[in-house]
Formats: C-alpha cells, structure tokens, sequence
C-alpha cells in the first residue's frame, strides 16, 4: 500500500520510463478530508467533523527557529570598548562620547531582544550598556576636567594680561611722576639761578650804586656803616713857611681838610686813616707837603660817639697834572673796609 505525500510537500518526481501504477481509489487517504462516504461523523449543518478519540494518523513536522539577533549586543559591546577606550585619553574626550552613547542606546535595544527571546547575547549587550555608560561619564568628566584647566589658564592669562597692564600703568605712572618732577627740578633750579642772577645783579648794582654814592665831589659828606661821617672840603690855596722837603718846581700847592664825626653809638677805630691819598689827573701819587707851622693837623686814631675831628694836609700837585685831582680815605675792617673818593679841580 502506498502512502500519500502531505499536502505541503513537493510533488514527487513522476518515472515516465516505466509502466504507470494503478492508482488505488478505493483505499483510505491519509490526506483526504473526511466525508460522508467514508463514514465520518457530521454536525447538525451536514459539516463533516473528525472524530474525537485518538491522536492524527501523521507525525507533526517542527516548526523552523529563526537565528538569534545578537548583532546589535554586539555592536553595543564593541562601541562601548571603543569609547571607553577614547574616554580614557583626556584629550580625546570629544571623540569618545558618540560611540559610547551608541554602545548605551543599541546595548539597550539589545537587551530588549534578549527579553524578547529573539537574541542570545545579553552579557555582549550588557557589557556594552556598561562600557558605553562608564565612556559617558570618563567623557563628561575629562570634558569638565579640560574645560575647567582652559578657564583657569584662561583666568591665568587675564590675570597675567591685567598685571601686565598694571605694571605698564605704574611704570607709566612713575615716569610721568619723575618727569614731573625732574620738570619741577628744573623749574626750580631755573628759578634759583634766576634769583642767583637777580641777587648777583642787585650786589652788583648796589655795590655800583655804593661805588657811585663813594665818588664824590669836593665839599660832598659820606657816612659808614658804623657810622663815621666824613667830610671832604673843598681845596684851598696853601702857602708854605718853611718846608721839610722842597716842593717841585711849577707845583700848585693846595691844602685838604677832611672833618669825621662819629655820628654811631660805638666808638670807632681811624687806623690807617689817619693821612688821606691823593693822586694827581693821571692816577699818580702826590708829593705830600710838610712844613714846620702848626697848620697841619693829623687824624686821631679812634672817635667815642659823638666826638668830631679835623685833618689838615697839604700837597704839591704837578703843574700839568693838577686838574682834576683826587683825595681818598680809607676806612673799615676786613671786607667792610671801604675808600672814598673826592675829586675836582684845585683851588
């Protein structure tokens, strides 16, 4: 007896070489829904039902199994070994969080397949959710290790740039100071000099004007600063009685009287006034004339205050040098010690 195929089997192959067998039509087909005419029991619509009792004629066949999907738990692992991997390189830190964000969302969807019994690989995916996570956090920590070294160097720069600045500031500063004040040195030395100058100038005029006022004229007075008022009168015609000494030959004698008054309150001292100077036109000494009368009158040596004295002299002045002739005194101690000069025609 011949058994049927299955309905969902490949028809069988047909042998056109040989005789054809006899197909039975008569013998019960495996295959063959149930029906009336084989005696099946029916419901109430006519329907043929099959029977109840007993297991089916045929082994079932096994249904196929599909592969595991364990691609992405392992693309999760290998992402999260490459970007924990990255992490690990502080400088690479912006390179590494893509893979490993990719390892955390494809290890995630690959654990939701080992749930669902379509792949086998969880310790691949979880390894991968694990890796990529731990890469997330080496990132985010390197990037706010690095951002925070670049804001310090940053801080350090600004620091660096504003005391820089500070330090040009107070250089500036300091030089504009010392300009200032080597302007106000300079300043200052030019007004001293200029006082220097004024104060110079104004001893110089006033010993000009002192010269000036010491050179006087025949009959003119000139006090000291201690108070010795000399007076110079006009010269007179002087014959001599007998002399000492003969005079020059054609001289014109004449006779110089000089009155002191100690117009101070200290005594003064009259050394080396005693006899005056007297010079003839040219600058020249004059011969003093000394005879025996009682004319002739010599300074005292010093004066209380208030006490007066005359001195009589006589000179014999050179007949082409007489006009204008000069009578001198000197008076004083130290640098104090100043000369007057009378001057005018003889008598």
């Amino acid at each position: 007896m011949t058994v049927p195929a299955p309905p969902d089997s490949p028809p069988p192959v047909e042998d056109t070489t040989g005789p054809r067998p006899v197909e039975d039509t008569t013998g019960d087909d495996p295959w063959t829904p149930p029906g009336p005419d084989r005696g099946d029991v029916t419901d109430r619509g006519g329907a043929p039902a099959f029977a109840a009792a007993g297991p089916p004629p045929w082994a079932p066949y096994p249904m196929p199994v599909p592969p595991p999907r364990n691609s992405l738990g392992t693309a999760a692992m290998v992402l999260g070994i490459v970007g924990s991997t990255l992490s690990l390189a502080v400088i690479l830190f912006w390179l590494s969080w893509l893979p490993a964000l990719l390892a955390v969302i494809l290890g995630a969807v690959g654990l939701g397949q080992v749930r669902k019994g379509l792949a086998t690989n969880r310790a691949a995916a979880l390894a991968g959710v694990i890796l990529g996570i731990t890469g997330l956090l080496v990132s985010t920590g390197a990037g706010v290790f690095v951002v925070t070294q670049l804001w310090a160097v940053n801080q350090e720069r600004k620091a660096e740039e504003e005391a820089a600045r500070v330090r040009a500031e107070a250089a500036i500063e300091a030089a504009e100071t010392r300009a200032a004040q080597e302007k106000e040195r300079a300043e200052a030395e030019k007004q001293r000099i200029e006082a220097e100058r004024q104060r110079i100038a104004a001893e110089r005029e006033k010993a000009a004007a002192d010269e000036r006022a010491r050179r006087l004229s025949f009959g003119q007075s000139y006090t000291y600063p201690d108070g010795l008022k000399v007076t110079m009168a006009a010269p007179e015609r002087y014959v001599p009685s007998t002399t000492v000494f003969e005079a020059p030959k054609n001289a014109k004698i004449v006779q110089v009287t000089i009155t002191v008054v100690n117009t101070g309150s200290q005594g003064v001292s009259l050394e080396g006034a005693g006899l005056p100077s007297v010079r003839d036109a040219y600058g020249g000494p004059v011969f003093t004339l000394i005879d025996g009368s009682a004319r002739m009158k010599i300074l005292p040596g010093s004066l209380a205050p208030g006490e007066q004295a005359t001195g009589v002299s006589a000179y014999a002045l050179p007949a082409g040098a007489a006009d204008p002739f000069s009578v001198g005194i000197d008076h004083g101690l130290g640098s104090q010690r100043k000369n007057v000069i009378w001057s005018g025609p003889p008598a």
